[in-house]
């Protein structure tokens, strides 16, 4: 180091950007419950607009496809003991209790 001299070193500064952060209403989220509802919307209006262009006649068969009752039996069973077969055991019943005439 007898006669140069050591230039002196420069000072670099990086900046850099921070990050925003908005990341809760800027995400993508939004977007996906947007498009199922939108999908939603069209399925609706295209359900809306078939019925509106079908006659009479494709109603009822449709309407008759969706019937519960039609895809059962037509008299559907009731729950518990029917009204007949409480009467008639309770017809038993007051045969066994009641005294036997005799004749």
């Amino acid at each position: 180091m007898s006669g140069e001299q050591e230039a002196p070193r420069e000072i670099i500064i990086i900046r850099r950007g921070g990050g925003d952060d908005h990341g809760g209403h800027h995400g993508g989220t939004w977007k996906i419950a947007y498009a199922d509802f939108v999908t939603a919307m069209m399925a609706f209006f295209l359900v809306m607009w078939l019925i509106n262009s079908a006659n009479e006649a494709t109603k009822a068969r449709v309407a008759s496809y969706f019937n519960p009752i039609k895809m059962n039996d037509a008299t559907p069973s009731g729950r518990g003991l029917s009204t007949d077969a409480a009467a008639k055991s309770s017809s038993k019943d007051q045969k066994k209790d009641a005294p036997a005439l005799a004749m």
